[in-house]
């Protein structure tokens, strides 16, 4: 929650309370950087409560026209909000709502677009919160209506079709720099969701939309006819009508093949205005083009999500369960962190980093003399980690190699796209894992729904759900958590719905994991997260390449323009050179690279030395001139 500051601007945070504050205070849009609500603020101040209430009434118009469920209140100055709670399950961000917000803009002159543009601030008064001008924003219809809305929500495409309602699709509304891993991450989606080539280009079928066109959509393409409070101009209303033929799978051919029907006389009057044959198949390659760019950047919002495999307790395979030697070490390797770190914040990653070393090395099945050993980088093991940050996942390696009698053993150092490789040793405990200890030992990716919960309730989830406890003081013991964070936890757990408390038993709640995940969305976060890892592979290989390769004869058909020494590098197809060299240039040049800058540096001032020294000179070096030691990433 957020209160307003000297300047009146909300910038002052403060906890939720149960009571109503009793100054204007706002609520946050946006939780780690996504949001599921999209909130349009209407201001009278310009021009006036009249037109605010105009243009409320046409943009509930076009939300319900498009599935969206509304909530909407009016302030004492006669300002509105519009309230849309979206679809849970695919959370979006700002760049997601940026060409509906531009597009709503230019047709509503009282929108506001700045709260749903600020992803760090942005913020929004809800219904019954005390106004600046006095009074509280008044709720328009009942309590039991807004529930309703806010309980069913809308379609979770609501605001996809609202963009190709508009006809907003364009470039100009797309960002206009990005970085390199964005910039390929974004090419690597495209050639994902797009089949075919050429004129035969068109979304992937998973990602097609089969509900029927709108009204509005189909009377100017049949008679070129349309709502200027809609669309401004044809253009609009033309883009509006490319744009729902792309989301249903036609391509440049299909539309050409349209325009000579008769139900689509009112776009083929739309692009006689280009003249000749040829120009008009320009102007409608052009469109269709953006049209199909912009559908697959928002094919998340398309695609169905019922055929996910669903699990109901973990990821973990019987196979991997069953692994007798990977269930040892993870035991005694959960025994060694829990004494090493019992109290310590970094206890919960470590347990999941170790689990997830674990199930990577069963996947990898390779034994040396019987010991267990997995080459895994960080961006790998994050994913098996439950989403874990990659940075948090490089952390926790580097304080199990650095700490005496850990149970990972770093046996060789990472180079070039080799990952590092690590033993997973038997570690100094006192004792061995007991029967208890192996039962709880479970060789399985964490889920990724403790990357909401937090990774500190895992523990005590996982005792009640496999009936090890059912007592609040037995399990807080078991966790080895103290009063208060532990009956912490257990609120958390009971809110989501993973466990229940009744007359001082736990047991397991009828929600699982799973409903946790897809109520936050998680499988767009990990199709995201695996593409931007593809994008960073791309880039490294690519970089790989032209620092240590030799320019050599180029193969005319292009399938090794270089002939690499002293590293074995996969070939790049004509592809993903084409997504790396047009991502790159359109990000721009890159910055200045400090590490590289160091490196050359001391190349340099050694190759200097060593010159000077061979020459029999004496140097005299600075001592504030020195080379520093460098830290090279992982």
């Amino acid at each position: 929650m957020a209160e307003p500051s000297a300047g009146g601007k909300f910038a002052i945070s403060r906890g939720l309370t149960v009571r109503l504050p009793d100054f204007p205070a706002a609520v946050p849009l946006y939780k780690r950087g996504r949001t599921e609500l999209l909130a349009l603020d209407f201001d009278a101040k310009r021009h006036g409560s009249a037109q605010v209430d105009a243009d409320v009434a046409r943009v509930l118009s076009w939300l319900h026209e498009c599935g969206g469920r509304t909530v909407t209140d009016r302030s004492a100055s006669g300002g509105r909000h519009v309230l849309v709670p979206l679809a849970s399950d695919t959370p979006l961000r700002v760049e997601d709502l940026r060409i509906l917000l531009v597009s709503l803009k230019t047709r509503l002159p009282t929108l506001d677009t700045a709260p749903m543009l600020g992803v760090s601030q942005g913020c929004i008064s809800v219904p019954g919160t005390r106004c600046r001008e006095g009074g509280h924003r008044q709720l328009d219809g009942t309590l039991a209506a807004a529930i309703d809305a806010f309980t069913l929500r809308s379609e979770r495409n609501v605001v996809a079709r609202m963009v190709a309602l508009l006809g907003g699709v364009g470039a100009e509304h797309r960002p206009s720099r990005r970085t390199a891993v964005a910039s390929v991450a974004a090419s690597l989606t495209l050639a994902d969701r797009i089949v075919g080539s050429g004129d035969e280009r068109r979304l992937h079928p998973r990602y097609h939309w089969t509900t029927p066109v709108s009204a509005s959509v189909m009377v100017f393409a049949r008679t070129g006819k349309f709502d200027r409070k809609r669309w401004p101009t044809s253009s609009e209303a033309r883009q509006s009508v490319i744009s729902n033929a792309v989301l249903r799978g036609a391509s440049i051919s299909d539309i050409e093949a349209l325009l000579g029907a008769d139900d689509h006389a009112g776009l083929r009057q739309a692009y006689a205005r280009y003249g000749s044959p040829a120009a008009i198949g320009t102007a409608l390659r052009r469109d269709v083009d953006k049209a199909l760019t912009w559908a697959a950047s928002v094919g998340e919002q398309f695609r169905d999500l019922t055929h996910k495999t669903r699990h109901t307790g973990g990821y973990g395979d019987e196979g991997f369960r069953n692994d007798l030697i990977r269930r040892h070490w993870l035991a005694s390797a959960q025994l060694w962190v829990n004494h090493e770190f019992l109290g310590s914040r970094q206890r919960p990653v470590l347990l999941a980093v170790v689990q997830s070393l674990a199930y990577s090395s069963a996947i990898a099945g390779e034994l040396v003399e019987g010991v267990p050993v997995v080459a895994i980088g960080g961006r790998s093991l994050s994913h098996a980690a439950g989403l874990m940050s990659e940075s948090t996942v490089w952390t926790a390696l580097r304080v199990l190699r650095e700490t005496p009698g850990s149970p990972v053993l770093r046996v060789a150092r990472g180079a070039g796209q080799l990952a590092d490789r690590y033993a997973l040793t038997t570690p100094a405990v006192g004792s061995r894992p007991g029967a208890v200890a192996l039962e709880r030992a479970h060789v399985e990716p964490v889920h990724p729904s403790w990357s909401v919960l937090g990774l500190r309730g895992r523990d005590v989830y996982e005792l009640i759900l496999h009936g090890q406890v059912s007592a609040v003081p037995e399990a807080l013991a078991a966790a080895r958590l103290g009063t208060s964070a532990g009956y912490a936890i257990l609120a958390d757990l009971r809110t989501a719905g993973l466990i229940t408390l009744h007359r001082g038993v736990l047991t397991v709640g009828a929600g699982t994991l799973d409903d946790v995940a897809a109520s936050a969305g998680l499988d767009t976060v990990v199709d995201e997260r695996i593409t931007r890892h593809r994008a960073e592979r791309v880039l490294w290989m690519t970089w790989l390449n032209i620092r240590f390769s030799t320019p050599s004869e180029i193969d005319l058909a292009g399938q090794r323009p270089f002939e690499v020494s002293g590293w074995e590098v996969p070939d790049l197809d004509v592809r993903d050179s084409e997504l790396m060299w047009a991502a790159t240039m359109a990000a721009g040049p890159p910055p200045t690279d400090p590490l590289l800058e160091a490196i050359e540096r001391r190349e340099h001032r050694l190759n200097f030395l060593s010159e000077s020294r061979h020459r029999g000179r004496q140097v005299q070096v600075v001592a504030g001139d020195r080379g520093a030691e460098l830290d090279v990433p992982e």
